[in-house]
């Protein structure tokens, strides 16, 4: 589902995984890498903690977008900033973890204030991202015994 009002987009999915297992997807560099287009994330996941986003295929260890965490409440909600380099914009993305019967609902916010997505590209970009997502974790929860 994706809604746009002024530079925001929002999506979401159900995951039969637990809101813990959620965020270990959102915040496990080892994992982000295998549905956020191949990006590793790093940080220590507190508020105002610096965060990087590398690419798994790039030897040399350069961030390809930096940031900082603006929330981090864990299994719940972790907010933060992103950009490319210190003169481009920054996105803001925002996950929220809501349990549910039989898994959990992510909600992903996307908030751009200059240069925002249309629909459509905001839909190419973060749909992907979200369908791996739920694969990732739903071939998690079909190993469990």
């Amino acid at each position: 589902m994706n809604l746009t009002a002024n530079g925001s987009h929002r999506f979401r999915c159900f995951t039969p995984a637990e809101p813990s297992r959620v965020w270990t997807a959102l915040t496990d560099g080892r994992e982000t890498c295998a549905y956020l287009h191949g990006l590793i994330a790093d940080s220590s996941w507190r508020p105002g903690a610096p965060i990087e986003f590398r690419s798994a295929l790039q030897m040399d260890g350069t961030s390809m977008l930096v940031g900082k965490v603006l929330c981090a409440q864990p299994h719940h909600r972790l907010s933060y900033f992103l950009r490319s380099g210190p003169e481009d914009p920054s996105t803001y993305l925002t996950w929220q973890i809501s349990s549910c019967p039989d898994g959990s609902l992510v909600h992903l916010q996307i908030d751009c204030a200059e240069y925002a997505d249309t629909e459509e590209e905001a839909e190419r970009i973060w749909l992907p991202v979200l369908a791996s997502m739920q694969v990732l974790l739903t071939r998690d929860e079909r190993r469990r015994p």
